[in-house]
C-alpha cells in the first residue's frame, strides 16, 4: 500500500462542450493552468465517441484489446488523473457509459474519446 498526502490542492470546474477530444481537453488545462497533476473526482454529460481498452491476459503489466463505440452514450461518472511525467502529460482515465438507456459498460478511456453536447467536470490540481 502507497499513500500519499495531498496538499495544496485547487478545485476547479471544467465545462467542455460539443466535439471536445477528452484527453486533448484534460491536457489542455493540466498546461493553462500550469499544474503537475489534476485528479478528476467528477464527470457527467454526453459522448459521441468512447475508446476503451481492457486487459486480455493476466500478465503484468497485461497485454490490452482495444474497443471503440460510435453512437450516443451518457457519461455517468469518469475518475482519473492527469499528471506530468518529464515532457510529456499522462492522462489515467476509468469511466461508466450508458447506451441506449439500458446498457452500461465501463473501462480505461483512451484517447479519441469525444463529447456530445457536454461535460462538467469536477478537478482538484496542484
Amino acid at each position: 500500500m502507497e499513500i500519499e498526502r495531498l496538499t495544496d490542492l485547487k478545485w476547479y470546474r471544467l465545462s467542455l462542450g460539443p466535439g471536445a477530444v477528452l484527453h486533448r481537453s484534460l491536457k489542455e488545462f493540466l498546461e493553462r493552468e500550469k499544474l503537475q497533476e489534476a485528479y478528476v473526482v467528477s464527470c457527467v454529460g454526453s459522448c459521441t465517441t468512447v475508446v476503451a481498452v481492457y486487459p486480455t491476459t493476466a500478465d503484468i503489466p497485461p497485454q490490452l484489446g482495444k474497443t471503440e463505440f460510435e453512437g450516443l452514450f451518457e457519461i455517468n461518472g469518469i475518475g482519473g488523473d492527469v499528471k506530468r511525467r518529464g515532457n510529456e502529460i499522462r492522462v489515467h482515465l476509468h469511466g461508466s457509459l450508458t447506451h441506449k438507456g439500458t446498457n452500461v459498460f465501463g473501462g480505461a478511456l483512451q484517447e479519441g474519446t469525444t463529447i456530445f453536447k457536454m461535460a462538467d467536470l469536477i478537478l482538484a490540481g496542484r
